[in-house]
């Protein structure tokens, strides 16, 4: 397997942020480690040192990606003799809440997803709830606002800040049931090629139910505990794209060692 990381614009040599001790660190294991110019991937243009070669098993492991841009970055792999080691397609199932939110129904809150030109104020009002969380199909409203709205018209609010901040709806909107949640609890799992892994070798029964019931390659579990004790599922992200949080880079690129 290779991993190609976005490298560092002010040292090209290493790479991005908080992606640097990862590659440092995978490199020191011996595993192939690549660089690029990730504004390049706009222009359709992938030149990472040292080159993707024929029969290359690819993962990327870098700042968020859209489902367009992923795929080119695949095909961009693909003329160069190699694949990648999530497929479009399996970027998309765990990267837009649709995708993954049937297999997981049981495990997290109600959803009701919508296009954005839809009349958003009645569908909430339709729903009855008494407050919506309101996200597009990847992200939520991350300003002091927050994503909470206690009514249908302040759903519109929040869709209205996301379009400002972000510049765009990803996919379409989400409309989440709120359950009251312990916001400390919240932790990141990731599961490769099946297998759950933790960041403190804990890993809950909730996690596992999750790992048998979404299928990809690489992707990160977010789970949080209700008020009542339950562990409820947050969202799954593509592993490819998803912050370490909690855990350590020994811990973290342990894990992709073991499936190299």
């Amino acid at each position: 397997m290779r991993i190609i990381f976005p490298f560092d614009p002010l040292e090209k040599n290493t790479a991005d942020g908080p992606f640097r001790d990862e590659y440092e660190l995978l490199k020191s294991m011996g595993i192939d480690c690549s660089l690029f110019d990730y504004d390049s991937l706009e222009f359709d243009e992938l030149k990472p040192k040292p080159q993707v070669i024929d029969g290359d098993c690819v993962l990327y492991r870098g700042w968020m990606l859209t489902p367009s841009l992923y795929g080119k970055l695949a095909s961009m792999v693909e003329r160069k003799g190699g694949s990648m080691f999530t497929s479009p397609s399996s970027f998309v199932s765990s990267h837009h809440l649709p995708e993954w939110y049937e297999s997981c129904v049981d495990f997290t809150p109600e959803t009701v997803f919508s296009n954005a030109e839809e009349d958003l104020e009645k569908l909430a009002s339709d729903l009855g709830w008494d407050s919506f969380f309101v996200k597009d199909y990847v992200k939520s409203n991350y300003n002091e606002r927050g994503s909470i709205a206690k009514s249908p018209r302040e759903v519109l609010e929040i869709v209205a800040l996301i379009k400002e901040h972000r510049g765009e709806i990803e996919g379409g909107i989400s409309l989440r049931k709120v359950e009251e949640y312990l916001p400390e609890t919240e932790k990141r799992y990731f599961v490769v090629n099946g297998k759950a892994y933790s960041p403190d070798g804990v890993v809950p029964e909730l996690v596992l139910d999750v790992s048998k019931a979404h299928h990809a390659p690489f992707y990160s579990i977010d789970v949080i505990q209700r008020s009542d004790g339950v562990l409820r599922l947050v969202e799954l992200g593509d592993g490819q794209v998803s912050d370490k949080k909690t855990w350590s880079a020994g811990v973290f690129c342990k894990m992709i060692a073991e499936n190299t």
